[in-house]
């Protein structure tokens, strides 16, 4: 049995040549090469073969039936090869691909669904992969290979770990209470003042909620929490239902028609502004697809 790896894409497109052209010198003129260079290519061939491919004339040649057979199929095999060059060239350029991204959940609620969006229309062949993780998570994420971007608050400090970091969006943290809430017509308000009334928080491990701990202790005050909640549109029903007050980020607001109406009052301290960032490993480590992404959110920023 003849083994096919000697068939080399080479060889084969010196073959087709010879047979379109019906002479090895005009089949050498059309690919740049010697004639006596074709000529002992397709000798070797046809002893891979086993068979007679060409019959040789003073004149020219033409394909035995031997190789009619190999033509026929030679010039579908270059067909595939080169479909399949050109299909790999678009992963090269990051036309297509695959992008892993862990972030937080204040810039897929606020930031993601518009931008990822955005970036699938302008790039539909690229699979985009999203979970959620609170920022230390995304930092552990990166470094173990477990996602190809990584975006969350705060994250200055990862370019320390030799990932790169660039600025995303930035949010701004708000108060927000209900319509008929006393504090509901005040312009802004300091965080300290509103921790006399009772509020409603994220769950403990939150990146917020410890944002928020952390302010209250530098107040000398304590935070009066009745409820945990896991997302900031099951805060936004308790603050309407009247269960307290609650800081989220005020891209986040969102109240139920069937509830009274909520009101975001913007905060003094410099911390409720909050910088996003996108980290990644190095520019040598990424694939194309990811490269493309990072520019196109730097588009966006």
């Amino acid at each position: 049995m003849h083994t096919t790896w000697r068939y080399d894409p080479t060889t084969l497109r010196l073959f087709i040549a010879t047979c379109e052209e019906g002479s090895f010198a005009k089949a050498a003129e059309r690919e740049c090469m010697g004639a006596s260079a074709v000529s002992k290519r397709i000798a070797e061939l046809e002893e891979a073969v086993g068979s007679p491919l060409l019959y040789r004339f003073n004149k020219g040649v033409q394909p035995t039936p031997a190789g009619i057979c190999l033509l026929e199929h030679a010039q579908r095999l270059l067909a595939e090869l080169l479909k399949l060059s050109a299909d790999l060239s678009r992963f090269t350029s990051g036309e297509r691909g695959h992008v892993r991204i862990h972030a937080n959940r204040s810039s897929i609620i606020q930031f993601l669904p518009d931008d990822l969006s955005s970036f699938q229309s302008a790039h539909p062949n690229v699979d985009v992969e999203l979970e959620e993780h609170t920022s230390e998570q995304v930092v552990e994420n990166i470094l173990g290979n477990q996602c190809d971007l990584g975006i969350g608050a705060g994250l200055e400090s990862a370019i320390e770990l030799g990932l790169t970091v660039q600025n995303y969006h930035v949010d701004r943290l708000a108060l927000v209470v209900r319509e008929d809430h006393e504090l509901a017509t005040r312009g802004r308000i300091d965080f300290a003042e509103s921790l006399a009334y009772r509020h409603i928080a994220l769950h403990r491990d939150s990146p917020l909620y410890q944002t928020l701990d952390k302010a209250a202790r530098a107040a000398q005050k304590a935070i009066n929490y009745g409820v945990h909640l896991q997302s900031f549109d099951a805060v936004c029903r308790m603050i309407q239902g009247g269960l307290g007050i609650a800081v989220i980020p005020d891209r986040a607001v969102c109240e139920s028609p069937e509830g009274p109406a909520l009101v975001s009052i913007p905060l003094n301290d410099a911390w409720a502004s909050r910088q996003f960032h996108i980290i990644a490993q190095p520019a040598e480590m990424r694939t194309a697809t990811t490269q493309s992404f990072l520019e196109f959110l730097q588009t966006v920023v």
